[in-house]
């Protein structure tokens, strides 16, 4: 096989991991092929070694660390040698070394399938995802039910704190599900800077 970067990316709750596996599971069952896949370490809500969609789906994963170090990169191209289809999920989460790892994998022909959010609770572009999509051959997006209004166009995550959005004084990463985040359409959702930037006026008032 050539080489090959496949990106899977948008929202929350958009079915990003659950396309990853079905990716995988075909290539398996169907092109014959030796998938392997990874996930970053701090990402343990549904399992410590599968990627688990919401609908149900898994199939197995190797936890990596979050940040990518050559030792990282040295040890996951020797892992994948003899391997066809290599899949990272949550790449968000990943080190900017994640690119130069991706790049490497292409090269040396695997098919790449990586999988993550297109921005974080800001809006903003999330870790190295920019760069990932900028040398992708190929980019499937992928758009959630807005929790407000219910059109098929979720593009955001909208992260909440008591049923509230969130202000920009929170951390980028906090791992979460439907307690924490809710997908929402660019018109209902609502920037963090316009969440502080009210809270402001009340205490001024």
């Amino acid at each position: 096989m050539s080489g090959y970067i496949l990106v899977v990316t948008g929202g929350m709750f958009s079915g990003k991991s659950e396309k990853l596996i079905d990716k995988c599971m075909k290539f398996k069952e169907y092109g014959k092929k030796k998938v392997k896949v990874y996930k970053p370490s701090c990402d343990d809500r549904f399992s410590d070694d599968e990627v688990v969609s919401r609908m149900g789906y898994r199939f197995p994963a190797t936890n990596i660390p979050e940040k990518i170090t050559n030792e990282v990169m040295h040890r996951i191209l020797l892992e994948t040698e003899d391997i066809d289809i290599v899949g990272f999920d949550e790449a968000q989460f990943y080190s900017k070394n994640i690119m130069k790892l991706v790049s490497e994998l292409a090269y040396r022909g695997k098919y790449v399938i990586i999988a993550g959010l297109n921005m974080d609770y800001r809006g903003k572009e999330f870790g190295y995802i920019g760069g990932i999509l900028a040398m992708a051959d190929e980019i499937i997006r992928l758009h959630s039910f807005c929790a407000v209004c219910g059109s098929d166009k979720g593009t955001h995550s909208q992260r909440l704190i008591n049923g509230k959005p969130a202000g920009l004084d929170e951390p980028i990463i906090l791992l979460g599900d439907s307690e924490s985040y809710e997908p929402r359409c660019r018109k209902c959702f609502v920037p963090p800077e316009k969440v502080s930037n009210e809270r402001e006026v009340q205490l001024s008032s």
